[in-house]
């Protein structure tokens, strides 16, 4: 039995807004006008007929292409996931590393994950802690927020790197040992210019890239997004070691001078184990500020460096922020906050403008 084009249509329709990335829904559009090429050509004079269609598919085909995941490592993207190897030199990504985000973008991934935690069954967030991120996340559904998810893919344009956590999934799951970390360049970057540098460490379940679509707004400075080598997010000293001694010299190599007074440190969530790691080090003196982003800060001491605060009221992980902060200042440390006490565990993307500005203020790019 066939289906009439207009059900078949409705039901590719339907599809189309239910995928989140780009290239999902031009694969879908292309089916869309396979359906309808007839009616379509129809419409156009007999004279243009031919070049107008071609002049479609060519579009089609070039958004499908923008639409792919970079492989090549010499990109002139702003934001580049970038493979390397034991020595510290860039490299292709595995070759079923860039099949898999081809198959499966990053985006449909997180997309299909907020959809499973949407219907899930009301008990399940009943048996979680007020402050799990199951619970806030149904919290954020139903108060309208969960699509700030997909404000940060969107602002990544028509860039579109690799997920680096499939790179630490690959490591957990089948043993293998390849390493990445995302590079996002300043606007109008001039390889001539000396930047400050901004590392930030993600925490549980990998380096996403779904957080470089906030930190492209960061001003005049390189932003350096490290991972631990499987998805846990516990980065331990060597790890803070490895900045110094690896990836800045990895990054020198390729081209890029970095201000080594104006290193800033940023954790999330559990990757605030880096931020803590790097308080309690004799390499603490090497930046000039460290900021907690959905965590916290262990010790108070006077901190001759600048400590920054993000985070929300509702956040179990993140409730102590303002009291920790004022008990710095009261200290005589440089100390600064942004906090929100009605958001939760997803306040940097709830509010990422208004936290990039913060930043960069602070940072004093």
């Amino acid at each position: 039995m066939k289906i009439p084009k207009i059900f078949l249509t409705i039901i590719l329709v339907a599809v189309f807004l239910f995928f989140a990335s780009l290239l999902y829904r031009t694969v879908i559009l292309i089916f869309i006008l396979l359906i309808w090429r007839k009616p379509l050509a129809g419409l156009i004079p007999e004279k243009y007929r031919r070049w107008t269609m071609r002049a479609v598919w060519a579009t089609m085909i070039l958004l499908v292409w923008v639409a792919l995941p970079r492989w090549r490592i010499d990109t002139s993207d702003r934001v580049r996931l970038i493979y390397f190897d034991k020595n510290g030199q860039a490299v292709h990504p595995p070759l079923s590393q860039y099949l898999l985000n081809v198959l499966i973008p990053e985006s449909e991934v997180v997309n299909l994950g907020i959809t499973a935690v949407k219907y899930a069954p009301s008990a399940i967030g009943k048996l979680q802690l007020a402050t799990s991120l199951v619970n806030q996340a149904q919290n954020d559904i139903g108060n309208g927020k969960i699509g700030n998810f997909f404000s940060t893919y969107r602002s990544l344009g028509l860039n579109t790197p690799m997920s680096g956590g499939y790179a630490q999934m690959f490591n957990d799951n089948l043993g293998t040992d390849d390493r990445a970390f995302y590079l996002c360049n300043p606007v109008n970057f001039n390889s001539e210019r000396t930047y400050s540098l901004v590392v930030f460490c993600h925490g549980y379940m990998g380096n996403w890239q779904l957080y470089q679509g906030i930190w492209k707004g960061l001003e005049n400075a390189v932003v350096m997004s490290i991972g631990t080598k499987g998805i846990s997010g516990i980065f331990s000293t060597a790890d803070i070691n490895n900045i110094f001694d690896f990836y800045m010299p990895m990054l020198e190599r390729m081209g890029y001078k970095i201000d080594r007074s104006k290193i800033h440190l940023m954790g999330l969530s559990i990757g605030g184990s880096a931020v803590n790691a790097a308080v309690s080090s004799p390499l603490c003196a090497k930046f000039k500020s460290t900021t907690f982003i959905s965590c916290g800060l262990k010790k108070a001491a006077k901190y001759p460096w600048q400590i920054n605060f993000i985070g929300g009221g509702r956040d179990g992980m993140a409730t102590g922020m303002p009291s920790r902060c004022q008990q710095l200042k009261s200290m005589g440390v440089d100390a600064d906050i942004f906090f929100d006490p009605d958001d939760n565990h997803y306040v940097l993307v709830n509010h990422r403008k208004e936290i990039i500005n913060f930043l960069n203020k602070r940072f004093e790019l």
